[in-house]
């Protein structure tokens, strides 16, 4: 039976620190009860298979467009395609407002509506990656929005690393086959480039709990872009506040990456 203490340090360290929150014990129960069954994948993209492109609509918006349907349409009728989005804010002092996480003061009081409305597609078809995203059509199921090509990246040293990815492994997520790659993954401890995912798979692939034999688990074991040698800028990581690194500490009772080789130590 697997244990906690038999994932390589990197990834045993990475895990206590996703689920510090919850103590040691969870998560040494956690890798022990995950053992029979592997991570589950991201769902395939919706709509029948084919090249995708992006349609102008009536509403002013682009549209994905496959094998003649709308994806982000629900069906198709006299006024064209049927589309439904669920929208959520938070009431600020100043009115509506994006909720993006993090502590807010006071209570918190939460808006809801669906928005419904009807979209006549025409005018010639593009590639979806030359849409900017607040052209883009938001509406149909969450992995939807996965379905769109990935902005440029904000530096050129990035930019150049997804184009040589591109080349060496092809343009789709590295690790399910199934999304647009989005992301140039790395180790934020080591800074090595492991591949490209989608933003599905680059958001939960270290919080696998499997030593081996499960997707998420080999891609990490055996990166696929290891061979290419690339170390991501360190300029461009994001890094955990110190409050936040010191309060996870804290709740573990010790630091999980003491002792491991890091390319730079927090402030």
């Amino acid at each position: 039976m697997p244990t906690l203490d038999d994932l390589p340090p990197y990834r045993r360290a990475k895990l206590l620190w996703s689920w510090a929150h919850q103590g040691l014990p969870f998560v040494e129960q956690l890798v022990i009860d995950a053992a029979d069954e592997p991570c589950r994948l991201p769902h395939p993209p919706p709509g029948l298979p084919g090249t995708t492109l992006a349609v102008p609509g009536s509403d002013g918006r682009h549209h994905l467009a496959r094998a003649g349907q709308l994806l982000c349409g629900e069906a198709a009728g006299a006024g064209g395609w049927a589309h439904r989005k669920h929208c959520e804010w938070i009431e600020a002092d100043d009115g509506p407002t994006e909720w993006k996480g993090g502590l807010v003061d006071g209570l918190i009081v939460w808006g809801a509506a669906e928005a419904t409305w009807t979209v006549d597609p025409g005018g010639p078809a593009i590639d979806p990656g030359l849409v900017p995203k607040r052209e883009r059509c938001l509406a149909g199921p969450y992995e939807l929005l996965h379905s769109w090509p990935p902005p440029p990246a904000r530096t050129a040293t990035v930019r150049r690393m997804r184009a040589a990815l591109i080349d060496a492994l092809g343009p789709d997520c590295h690790l399910c086959g199934l999304y647009p790659g989005a992301m140039v993954d790395h180790d934020h401890e080591t800074g090595l480039v492991r591949g490209l995912l989608c933003a599905l798979c680059n958001r939960t692939v270290e919080e696998c709990p499997h030593v081996a034999d499960c997707p998420r688990a080999d891609y990490q074991n055996a990166p696929p872009a290891a061979g290419l040698g690339f170390i991501y800028p360190v300029s461009g990581e994001w890094r955990t506040r110190e409050s936040t690194r010191r309060r996870k500490i804290e709740l573990l009772g010790f630091d999980p990456f003491e002792g491991l080789p890091k390319r730079r130590e927090p402030k």
